[in-house]
């Protein structure tokens, strides 16, 4: 073996004898779960959220089923917000309450099921503004003929009442060498102050 080989072995061997694990939660006494939504990919995100001094922990689930099934939405996807110090006390943040957007002549405008909702978690901070994204949400572009993969977000305000939808790369720029397979919500962030927020869209040309 060369010696330069020798070399890297040496560093990768020290990096290792430095590393070790930790267990945050040897006993399991903390747990939170989502019992009756098998499949639900229940923890994909997670957010840190302070509202009126109660400390809410924010669950992404992506393929958890909500009450748009019913509108013909099959696993939107959702944000449940648990309380850390209550095994199992979660409650469905009802960001989107709506089905598929609809034309007034009755044509579908986009599909909302499996949009994987809630892949995406940001809070600005205390009493603050959050953000939840759904990179797979598809808008139907080009005379209804396209399926654009355009993602969206969602932001919440006044204590997760009141919501709001950004989606950035829904607009007349469509086709994958545009904006049509933007995905915006694969990441985003906010500022402390709410005032400014950063979606990120790794498909946009």
């Amino acid at each position: 073996m060369s010696g330069g080989a020798w070399r890297r072995w040496t560093c990768v061997l020290c990096v290792c004898a430095c590393a070790s694990a930790f267990n945050i939660d040897l006993g399991g006494s903390h747990v939170t779960h989502v019992s009756d939504q098998d499949g639900s990919m229940f923890g994909f995100a997670v957010a840190q959220h302070l509202d009126r001094g109660l400390a809410r922990l924010l669950v992404g689930a992506p393929r958890y089923e909500t009450d748009q099934r019913a509108r013909g939405v099959r696993r939107a996807g959702a944000v449940l917000s648990c309380d850390p110090l209550v095994p199992n006390l979660c409650t469905y943040v009802p960001f989107d309450k709506n089905g598929n957007n609809v034309h007034p002549l009755g044509q579908q405008l986009d599909s909302k099921s499996d949009q994987w909702f809630g892949a995406t978690l940001s809070s600005s901070g205390p009493d603050g503004v959050v953000v939840a994204c759904a990179p797979r949400y598809v808008w139907f572009s080009e005379k209804l003929s396209r399926r654009d993969p355009v993602g969206t977000c969602y932001v919440a305000r006044k204590g997760l009442t009141d919501f709001q939808e950004f989606s950035p790369c829904r607009t007349r720029h469509w086709g994958y060498h545009r904006q049509g397979s933007c995905q915006a919500g694969f990441d985003a962030a906010i500022t402390e102050d709410g005032s400014r927020m950063f979606i990120g869209a790794p498909g946009a040309f």
